[in-house]
């Protein structure tokens, strides 16, 4: 990756607009939380949630390329897209486990906890932004898997956070102001340079949500989003009463004839992915990734198939299908996936 493009990334909180916006809003109200007084608790308390979600959006919208959402008054809703609040509690661990580390083993211990977030942190954020499953963004095998298809130069993410959480705790001698500024832009920094250190490889962007269909005199397709969520949610009934092929066969059925076929069949992947039971999204991948093969879409085949192994490792392609995607990752150079899908 470019020098600029790492040097972007890590100022993008500063550089843009829609981030740099909610950087100076968040950094209002934690500078009034932590004046002391009962009412600033009680700002940072309902403050911290929209930060670390902010901070997933942001890592999220750079793994695709794009740039992240403007802010508003949705963030600071509980409800919907729960993953997102996910790095809140793992912030506030890795904080207790840092003072006790100091109290107990001083800078040693401290520095102990910074190498083992460094190690463990960027890679299971960027798994959490890939399936949304706080569970998966815990895997093990899930993160591992993202290392070795991220490439070699993840690691920079990892150093990156040793560096800037040094600097946050460095900034705890600055004046208030100042101190909270700093370690605010480090959670927006990290998030962006840790979603551009994996947007080459498109294991988010392959499966996004194509933009809406503009209506026009040619084409009439002012609808065609709620037709789709239409079509979905009678699938959803269908599959949740124990029928999943026939559940399928619906939406298949719809795909054959949506003006975008390969928009629909992503849009429709997408979905099933949020939904609480990612099986049917598993299953359903295995349609997708057959009809991209029978199309000669093979890398986009091969990067879906490698996001549903983060969610399950057990996942793989239809048989008939598995010789094509073994060739595909061979010629690619993803020399591990092949030989693992081999032994299916």
């Amino acid at each position: 990756m470019k020098p600029l493009s790492l040097l972007k990334a890590v100022f993008l909180p500063l550089i843009e607009p829609v981030v740099l916006f909610p950087l100076l809003m968040f950094w209002v109200f934690v500078c009034i939380g932590t004046s002391g007084s009962p009412m600033g608790i009680l700002v940072l308390i309902l403050s911290l949630p929209p930060v670390f979600r902010y901070q997933m959006i942001v890592l999220e919208a750079t793994a695709k390329g794009e740039i992240p959402t403007a802010f508003d008054a949705e963030f600071f809703n509980w409800a919907g897209n729960m993953w997102t609040l996910f790095p809140l509690p793992i912030a506030l661990v890795l904080v207790y486990l840092g003072n006790l580390a100091f109290n107990s083993f001083g800078n040693t211990g401290l520095y102990l906890v910074l190498a083992f977030a460094g190690a463990f942190l960027p890679a299971s954020f960027a798994v959490l932004a890939i399936t949304h499953s706080p569970i998966q963004s815990l895997n093990p095998v899930a993160i591992w898997q993202l290392l070795r298809s991220a490439g070699e130069s993840f690691w920079l993410a990892s150093v990156y956070l040793f560096l800037i959480s040094w600097v946050a705790i460095q900034a705890e001698q600055l004046p208030n102001l100042a101190g909270n500024f700093v370690q605010l832009f480090a959670l927006f920094s990290f998030a962006s340079l840790t979603g551009t250190l994996i947007e080459p490889f498109g294991l988010v962007d392959n499966v996004r949500i194509p933009d809406a269909i503009e209506p026009s005199e040619d084409q009439k397709l002012a609808g065609l989003e709620q037709e789709r969520a239409g079509i979905l949610s009678h699938a959803y009934g269908i599959i949740s009463r124990g029928n999943r092929d026939s559940g399928f066969n619906h939406i298949t059925s719809w795909i054959e004839q949506d003006p975008d076929t390969v928009g629909a069949w992503a849009w429709f992947f997408d979905r099933m992915m949020r939904w609480e039971r990612k099986e049917h999204a598993l299953f359903f991948a295995q349609r997708y990734i057959h009809d991209m093969l029978r199309h000669g879409e093979n890398i986009p085949a091969l990067k879906v198939t490698m996001r549903c192994r983060l969610v399950n490792d057990q996942f793989h392609p239809l048989r008939d299908d598995l010789p094509a995607i073994i060739e595909v990752a061979q010629s690619t150079g993803n020399i591990e996936l092949a030989a693992v899908l081999k032994r299916v």
